[in-house]
C-alpha cells in the first residue's frame, strides 16, 4: 500500500472517531450527563441555565458529530452549518482545557503525572478536532 492510501485510511478513521466521540458526547449531554467539554461549560452555570446550556451544547455536539461522519460519504453538502458548529465545540474545548487543567490548580496537586496525562489527552482531542473535516 502506498503512503497516500495509508494516510487516507487514517484520516477516515480519525474523522469517524472524532464524529462518534462528539455524537456520543451530545447524546450523553442530552441524557443529563456530558463529556469533558460539556461538564466544564455547564460548571459555570447553575439551576435552569445549567440545564439549558447542557441541552444546547448537547445538540451542537450531536449535530457536529453526525456532520463530520456524513461528510466522509456525501461531501460538504451541509454548507457552513457544520463548520460553525465545529468551531463552537473547538472554542468550548479550548476554554475547558484552560479552566479545568490550569485555572483549578490541578498542576499544583501532588499527582503531577496524572495531571500531565489528563492534559495530554485533552490536547490530543483538541488537535483531532482541529485537523478533522469541518
Amino acid at each position: 500500500m502506498s503512503s497516500k492510501s495509508n494516510g487516507s485510511i487514517f484520516w477516515m478513521v480519525l474523522n469517524i472517531a472524532v464524529g462518534a466521540m462528539l455524537a456520543i458526547g451530545g447524546i450523553w449531554a442530552l441524557q443529563n450527563g456530558g463529556d469533558f467539554g460539556c461538564e466544564a461549560l455547564t460548571g459555570m452555570f447553575s439551576g435552569d441555565m445549567k440545564n439549558i446550556v447542557r441541552i444546547v451544547f448537547g445538540v451542537i455536539e450531536l449535530l457536529s458529530g453526525i456532520f463530520i461522519i456524513l461528510q466522509l460519504f456525501i461531501g460538504d453538502r451541509m454548507g457552513k452549518l457544520g463548520s460553525i458548529l465545529k468551531l463552537i465545540i473547538v472554542i468550548v474545548w479550548a476554554i475547558a482545557i484552560i479552566m479545568a487543567d490550569f485555572l483549578n490548580g490541578g498542576f499544583l496537586k501532588p499527582n503531577f503525572l496524572n495531571w500531565t496525562y489528563e492534559l495530554a489527552m485533552h490536547l490530543i482531542v483538541l488537535c483531532a478536532l482541529l485537523v478533522t473535516r469541518d
